[in-house]
């Protein structure tokens, strides 16, 4: 019995000795985390309540490096018009990401509730965008 039970013990033993693979850092950048297109709809954005989705604005950013984007503002209605700001620095802050442009703060991307064209509610990425310069209106969009 003392036999069995010992045998037991040792396996036990060499089984939880295991080698167990080191955890890695994430290989993704800031940057490759936050590129993709972001649109609003009326759910998040009451102000664009008589618009049909392919009228509302969308924001496209696109990856430069690491840590910078070029933003697209995209807004087919009433004219299609689109704005650039290239080299928008992404800087990683405790409730997501803060996008600045030559030190000023031109809005935030964290991981929040959402709500789709439908209305339904999900956790999506939310894409809040405002500049005091008035370099950009305001924005607020989720990521498809």
């Amino acid at each position: 019995m003392k036999q069995q039970l010992l045998f037991c013990a040792l396996i036990g033993i060499l089984t939880a000795c295991q080698h167990e693979s080191d955890i890695q850092p994430s290989t993704t950048s800031l940057a490759s985390e936050a590129v993709g297109t972001y649109h609003t709809n009326f759910y998040l954005d009451p102000s664009y309540v008589a618009l049909s989705p392919n009228q509302m604005p969308y924001v496209e950013l696109k990856q430069e490096s690491d840590s910078n984007v070029t933003l697209l503002l995209t807004k087919p209605y009433p004219s299609s018009q689109t704005k650039a700001i290239s080299h928008v620095r992404l800087q990683r802050k405790s409730d997501g990401v803060e996008l600045k442009v030559a030190n000023t703060s031109i809005g935030t991307l964290q991981t929040d509730r959402v709500f789709t064209n439908s209305g339904m509610e999900k956790q999506g990425q939310l894409l809040r965008l405002s500049a005091q310069d008035g370099s950009i209106s305001e924005f607020v969009g989720v990521k498809q």
